[in-house]
């Protein structure tokens, strides 16, 4: 067993000697080391050690894991899901790395995981999604992706916004869409995605619109409601994913234990518009869906500034 207080150099150097079991014992050891120490040593652990020594670094905090760089279940789930499998004891913690897998292109249909979302990306997620630009890549000290809300860009957006409005309504999925994220203003509108763009808009002189597919705007709002942002220290990709499910299924007014196939019907019936103001902050996102089905649109408005 190591003493408390060992610094982040002496970790750097015990694991460059590959002594794993040393600093998972400091990192688990909470009688005098501050946390912020143990989080450090567990990263790095999580990140480099042998599978069952990384996976039990992953869980040390499993109640409060949001903090910088990233949640350890992330950090430890850069590996390929067969040498994970089997070391966890922690099932919660077990799901979100087996999420984080999908999220990076493996197919884990038919491991003993909740399903929900499903455990491979369908094909609308995988349109635009690039797990080697929207995953985090971790090291020792920090991680390095280029995961960023900002929705539509300058090429996207071509149109004016029309002169008419939509009428503000309820929708029982409000609550759910709102919980995206803290940066986000939620509505529902009876019209389309286009009148409610211009409903939304501070002011229709300079906006641009433009139809989309729900898929152009998906990655956007996995990093959204992985708490991405510009001081905000993300929650995970794998949790952005089950919240946009979560949301899509809402929406759509399904159970929440809907077959992938139903959710994907409803996908690929939505018309969607993004829209931007003249000048935009870097962290932006303008979104409207129309369930033509429904004669319901939603509206998600998001910004930030660094």
């Amino acid at each position: 067993m190591l003493g408390p207080g060992v610094s982040y150099r002496t970790a750097n150097l015990l694991a460059d000697a590959g002594r794993w079991a040393d600093l998972l014992d400091l990192a688990a050891d909470d009688r005098a080391t501050p946390e912020a120490d143990r989080r450090e040593v567990a990263h790095i652990v999580a990140l480099e050690a042998p599978p069952p020594i990384a996976v039990a670094a992953a869980e040390l905090f499993p109640a409060d894991d949001n903090r910088h760089p990233g949640p350890l279940w992330e950090v430890v789930a850069h590996r390929p899901w067969r040498e994970l499998d089997g070391n966890f004891t922690d099932p919660l913690i077990r799901q979100l790395a087996a999420q984080t897998r999908v999220l990076r292109g493996e197919d884990l249909r038919g491991v003993a995981v909740s399903p929900i979302p499903p455990l491979n990306l369908q094909s609308w997620e995988a349109a635009h999604w690039n797990a080697g630009w929207d995953m985090p890549e971790y090291g020792r000290t920090g991680s390095s992706a280029g995961s960023l809300w900002s929705f539509p860009d300058e090429t996207l957006a071509a149109e004016p916004l029309p002169a008419i409005g939509a009428e503000r309504v309820d929708h029982s999925a409000l609550p759910i869409l709102g919980s995206l994220s803290s940066a986000a203003e939620v509505y529902a509108f009876r019209g389309t995605a286009r009148a409610a763009a211009a409903t939304l808009a501070a002011s229709r002189d300079g906006c641009l619109a433009a139809a989309v597919p729900l898929a152009v705007a998906y990655p956007h709002l996995v990093h959204l409601a992985a708490g991405i942002g510009a001081y905000e220290c993300p929650s995970g990709q794998a949790t952005g994913r089950i919240a946009v499910w979560r949301a899509l299924t809402a929406m759509a007014g399904l159970p929440a234990n809907s077959e992938p196939r139903l959710i994907t019907a409803f996908v690929e019936r939505l018309r969607c518009v993004g829209w931007r103001h003249p000048a935009e902050p870097l962290w932006h996102l303008r979104l409207a869906v129309e369930d033509p089905e429904q004669g319901v649109s939603w509206a998600l408005t998001a910004d930030d500034s660094d």
